[in-house]
């Protein structure tokens, strides 16, 4: 398997004594942090501010397709309707010919809160885009809200077999329902309600061999085992 690892930036640079770059995660080879294969840029892309550096260790940036609520993970209607999807339309026309100059690729992280926030937006995004420098990061559990976790097979089935073969990377977390109720939250592999068994198999049915497979740098050996064991 082509394991990677999200790890923080800031932690990274101290652990491997450089200056932390402009972003709030890199995506590394598992045992080889020098191989890069993505800065993750947090934030609002749609907010107005949204910036990325010119000096990130990556050719891949990374970052979330927005929302039009206050908070970034704030449910907001109107980021899921037409306004949405318009308004990330334009930021992706807008970044466009930048990344083209500089040689770098946005890839969209899709979030259950944001404009792409379901199977049918992400690849409806990436079949319009797929001649530009854009791509989508498949991350399962951020594409889950607490009433869906009840028929959870279902919801990992279908997202994995439509997106499988078409993303960046592959994210894998395991999921939990927060404290409140009210949101998913993402853990290490083994420590959420995620089947085992049926994410292994879905890997091994819908995602090429090749495809990046990112996890959490916790507990890494476990979560190894939890993919290969």
């Amino acid at each position: 398997m082509n394991l990677y690892v999200e790890h923080d930036a800031a932690r990274l640079a101290a652990f491997t004594g450089t200056d932390q770059p402009a972003c709030d995660a890199l995506i590394v080879r598992l045992g080889q942090p020098d191989d890069v294969l993505a800065a993750m840029v947090g934030g609002n892309p749609l907010d107005g501010t949204w910036l990325w550096d010119l000096d990130l260790p990556s050719q891949r940036v990374m970052a979330w397709s927005g929302t039009l609520g206050e908070e970034l993970f704030e449910p907001n209607p109107r980021t899921w309707m037409a306004p949405g999807r318009d308004a990330l339309d334009a930021f992706c026309d807008q970044v466009s010919g930048q990344l083209t100059t500089h040689g770098r690729v946005l890839c969209l992280r899709p979030h259950s809160r944001h404009v792409l926030s379901d199977i049918q937006t992400t690849l409806t995004f990436a079949l319009e885009r797929q001649d530009e420098p854009f791509e989508f990061a498949l991350d399962p559990v951020a594409l889950l809200e607490p009433s869906m976790l009840d028929t959870v097979d279902d919801h990992l089935t279908r997202i994995i077999d439509t997106l499988g073969g078409r993303c960046a990377m592959l994210l894998l977390r395991d999921a939990r329902v927060s404290d409140d109720g009210e949101s998913i939250e993402s853990v290490p592999l083994g420590e959420g309600v995620l089947p085992r068994d049926l994410v292994r198999t879905l890997i091994d049915a819908c995602v090429p061999d090749d495809t990046p497979v990112v996890i959490t740098p916790e507990r890494l050996d476990e979560q190894r085992d939890w993919l290969t064991g």
